[in-house]
């Protein structure tokens, strides 16, 4: 029974990592938009363009006047969101 503990533990801390791994892009983005990264860089524009599809329910959730507060506050929650939903996913994984 302990081979099968473990295969359940690893399953919850695989989706754990993912969910950990997406919030990371995306924070990752944060920064870059915060610290003013060049966008025409590749590393830069890649995350962008993964951070904006990993994001996409959440990009025009809220719309202050500025930019940077804009990618803050609705990327940020899109990061929470990963966290919170990989956690819960690795949780019930876990339990089954």
């Amino acid at each position: 029974m302990a081979g099968y503990a473990t295969t359940r533990s690893s399953a919850g801390r695989i989706v754990e990592l993912a969910a950990i791994v997406i919030a990371a892009i995306i924070v990752l983005h944060i920064i870059f938009v915060l610290v003013g990264a060049n966008g025409g860089n590749s590393i830069v524009s890649t995350d962008a363009d993964w951070a904006s599809t990993l994001a996409a329910w959440f990009r025009d959730l809220f719309t202050p006047s500025n930019y940077k507060l804009a990618v803050v506050i609705n990327y940020g929650l899109a990061a929470l969101f990963y966290l919170a939903v990989g956690r819960i996913i690795a949780t019930l994984v876990n339990r089954v």
